[in-house]
């Protein structure tokens, strides 16, 4: 008896293979040049050959951008073009005139597809796995497991993306929007949190778009995800997620293929009750990236952030219905009732972010909810950048003093938001870890001086250096430390010795924990920088920088230690090194933020004094800053190599003797 199977047409396969088996030969032969033959290549240069076999560790990292281009692109021209027939209305009619029915048609071109994207896959693989073999490098580091590893992710990847632009397909008439449309869904969702944690940082106080933005939002994206992939590989819950998703989309495109009206091939969304789901999209997706970039390039302006959601709800709704209509003429009575009703809903949104009706602003978790917090204030520890490791202390003490310095904030609310944003003011990131598993963020910018009061306990104490303190345990490997000083100067110390820089890491742990909360926010400028690396001789260009800080002059046991190695005047800047200084008090009409400190050096007309005395050059040393807001005299330093140097003070740190002599 002949096997007849239902959904699948054996002349429908063989004709796509004729029609579009290029897709299948291209996608080949971009694999074989981003995975087998660049493996060869690696093998071929002796030179670097030890450098890239200890980089690797997965197939994924060979060639990442080669790999992630044509994954995410070849995939969805085989999903465009194995159903174009559906786009034009004359291929259409005669497709559906043939004796087969719809999800016979459907799955023979999927199988097809299907068929020409895995085997690329799989015969690609094989050369892969033969050059592994081959050479005893990689056969080292790549296992079959791996292999096989790399076939399922990449063949899940490839369906993947090739049955989400057959669903989409699926919606509109027009292939180039069916490829648009694509990739707009393969970043929606990241898309849209983005742009919403932009907004709302905008209109909440206190939200932290920075924050949230870094919070593993590559999931949420399969092309962000797969550029990680080779250091992060898919966890088994994500590729489950992706199976699941990969169903979906067939039997969707199934579902969605069986009651497609036909004669709407040529309409960029063949569903009407879909159109106001794009439109209305549009013009939101719109309105948020306009608002989010006139607000930002104009230091968080209301009024510009207004400007922007009016011009790109306006400009976002216009370009959907000249998509929807294909056709300039667009202006029909409707439109105005219909942008109306859109603009009505958006004004209530926007106002009741705006008043915190929600509450939001005010929300402050109970001490007994608290189980451990994390505070970030500017970069005086650790030059800190968000994504970093944030290590939480759950000392009750420290979680109080948090707590009220956070009431404080929320109290203060409007002597914040009414700030001069033309003076930078580091923002301060507070996140809560409660005892039910969730997590409460807060972000600010505010001079500290605001909260003087309230920061003292708290930058103060021991478990904010702690939470802070730079020497992890990638910086405990390392082998070489490099102090170099700040100045225009050329002062450098590179050290090698592992008793030295073991006695360097407990002097500079000393000096960093005993930091006072002065010491800590005080502007002046360290006098140099030191990075701890870590060096392996045995590979090749490897040199891996695992830490940088910077020295402070209250560093006291750091100079110590490095005075009795005699190694302290080669790395600071020291009276010696100095002919002559020249002080001199600003006009009060100086923002450091704006004009070159040289340049408004050299305009002053007061009286300048000029300074020869080591000891009067060492008090200034030891108190300058190269920025300082509060800052209003003025210092030009003449080096002995010939280079010169203009820096701040404070008033207060300016000594006696030179303040007299100013009047």
């Amino acid at each position: 008896m002949k096997l007849k199977i239902s959904f699948f047409n054996p002349g429908i396969f063989k004709q796509d293979l004729r029609q579009h088996g290029w897709i299948g030969v291209i996608y080949l032969l971009c694999l074989l040049f981003v995975l087998p033959l660049q493996m060869l290549l690696i093998i071929s240069n002796e030179e670097n050959y030890p450098y890239y076999i200890k980089e690797l560790t997965n197939y994924f990292q060979v060639a990442a951008g080669g790999q992630l281009m044509f994954l995410f692109t070849l995939p969805v021209i085989a999903g465009i073009f194995l159903f174009r027939y559906l786009q034009t209305e004359a291929s259409v009619d005669m497709t559906h005139s043939f004796p087969v029915k719809r999800n016979v048609h459907y799955f023979s071109h999927i199988i097809s597809g299907v068929f020409m994207l895995v085997l690329p896959i799989v015969i690609t693989a094989a050369f892969a796995f033969i050059i592994t073999k081959w050479d005893a490098g990689f056969n080292k580091i790549f296992t079959f497991p791996e292999l096989l590893s790399w076939i399922g992710i990449a063949s899940l990847l490839t369906v993947f993306l090739f049955l989400l632009t057959v669903l989409v397909g699926m919606i509109t008439g027009i292939s180039v929007v069916q490829g648009i449309l694509t990739y707009v869904f393969l970043f929606l969702p990241i898309g849209i949190l983005s742009l919403l944690n932009l907004n709302l940082g905008q209109m909440l106080f206190g939200f932290s778009s920075s924050y949230y933005l870094y919070e593993n939002l590559e999931v949420l994206s399969p092309f962000m995800r797969f550029m990680e992939i080779a250091s992060k590989p898919f966890s088994s819950v994500e590729l489950i997620i992706y199976c699941i998703l990969t169903i979906i989309f067939l039997i969707a495109g199934k579902i969605i293929y069986d009651r497609r009206h036909l004669e709407r091939a040529g309409d960029a969304i063949v569903f009407p009750y879909l159109k106001p789901v794009f439109k209305y999209g549009m013009t939101f997706c719109t309105m948020l990236l306009s608002g989010a970039y006139f607000s930002t390039i104009q230091d968080g302006s209301t009024g510009w952030l207004i400007f922007g959601y009016i011009s790109g709800s306006i400009i976002g709704y216009i370009i959907a219905e000249i998509i929807l209509q294909k056709s300039w003429r667009i202006l029909k009575p409707s439109m105005a009732i219909s942008f109306g009703s859109y603009s009505i809903i958006i004004v209530l949104i926007y106002f009741s972010l705006s008043t915190d009706v929600f509450g939001y602003e005010k929300k402050l978790p109970s001490l007994d909810n608290i189980e451990a917090v994390y505070l970030e204030n500017g970069d005086y520890l650790n030059d800190g950048y968000y994504g970093q490791e944030v290590r939480f202390s759950s000392d009750q003490t420290y979680i109080q003093d948090v707590r009220e310095f956070h009431e404080a904030i929320i109290q203060q609310k409007s002597q914040i938001i009414e700030r001069d944003n033309t003076i930078y003011h580091p923002p301060t990131l507070l996140v809560y870890k409660l005892k039910n598993g969730g997590k409460v963020a807060r972000e600010y910018v505010f001079p500290n001086k605001l909260f003087a009061i309230e920061l003292k306990p708290v930058i103060g104490s021991i478990e904010y250096k702690k939470t802070h303190f730079p020497l992890n345990n990638a910086a405990k490997k390392a082998n070489v430390a490099e102090i170099s000083s700040n100045a225009p100067i050329n002062k450098n110390l590179k050290l090698t010795d592992q008793k030295e820089i073991a006695e360097l890491k407990t002097a500079i742990e000393k000096d960093y924990l005993a930091q006072s909360y002065e010491d800590i926010t005080s502007p002046g400028t360290p006098w140099g920088s030191l990075e701890f690396s870590h060096r392996n001789p045995s590979v090749y260009g490897e040199e891996s920088y695992y830490t940088h800080l910077q020295l402070k002059p209250s560093y006291k046991e750091t100079e110590k230690w490095l005075a009795d190695k005699n190694y302290l005047t080669r790395v600071k800047l020291l009276p010696e090194d100095i002919v002559t200084l020249e002080v001199i008090k600003g006009n009060n009409d100086f923002s450091q933020q704006e004009i070159d400190i040289e340049a408004y050096y050299r305009e002053l007309t007061n009286k300048k004094v000029e300074v020869t005395d080591k000891k009067l050059i060492n008090e200034v040393l030891n108190k300058f800053s190269d920025y300082d807001e509060e800052a209003n005299y003025y210092v030009k330093m003449r080096f002995v190599n010939g280079n010169e140097w203009y820096v701040v003070l404070r008033e207060k740190n300016v000594p006696a003797e030179l303040l007299q002599a100013l009047k």
